[in-house]
């Protein structure tokens, strides 16, 4: 399973971290890790900041922990297995979020945009990776589990959730198959 997870959001995770430009000071959250691959290579720039993911799944949270075992020895990786939209975090606690492939599955996506936003210092950045709706509505997915996006609809998910509404998407083809990152910055306070 973790071989289809790693392959399926390859070229998504390699769009995010060639975008996120981490920092060694960045306190990052991941939500919806998979197999920590992203984690693993985002902690390698890490000195006095922190990466911490948080993944539903805990097949995933053990796979994660393992491939990241050293650098949550060295404290600069955190695993947790719980619902994002259920984890209380302060207010600007982190300088960057991720999420590659999760928005489809988010139950209450206004809610969960807008804690990613709170949690987010001012000029805050938010990657949000997905594949693009053409090709998802192609594949007949069950509508009831996968809520499908356009572009428009994530940009204003995210400007009504209190992002900059000077919000930026990166779009890019694999073979046939196109696929989007939103680069979403917190407004100024």
């Amino acid at each position: 399973m973790s071989i289809v997870f790693d392959r399926g959001n390859a070229f998504l995770n390699n769009l995010v971290y060639e975008l996120i430009s981490v920092q060694e000071n960045d306190r990052i959250i991941e939500i919806g890790f998979g197999t920590g691959n992203l984690i693993r290579k985002m902690a390698k720039h890490i000195d006095s900041g922190l990466i911490e993911g948080v993944d539903l799944s805990s097949t995933m949270v053990s796979i994660a922990q393992k491939r990241n075992k050293s650098d949550i020895a060295e404290g600069k990786v955190k695993i947790i297995e719980s619902n994002f939209d259920e984890i209380s975090y302060g207010k600007y606690w982190f300088t960057k979020a991720c999420s590659i492939n999760t928005l489809y599955f988010w139950s209450k996506p206004e809610l969960t945009a807008r804690k990613i936003a709170e949690i987010l210092m001012p000029n805050g950045k938010l990657f949000l990776a997905f594949e693009d709706i053409g090709q998802l509505k192609r594949r007949k997915l069950n509508q009831e589990i996968f809520r499908l996006y356009t572009k428009a609809e994530v940009r204003d998910l995210l400007s009504d959730a209190g992002f900059s509404k000077n919000i930026n998407i990166v779009s890019r083809k694999k073979g046939k198959s196109i696929f989007h990152c939103v680069v979403a910055k917190t407004i100024e306070t």
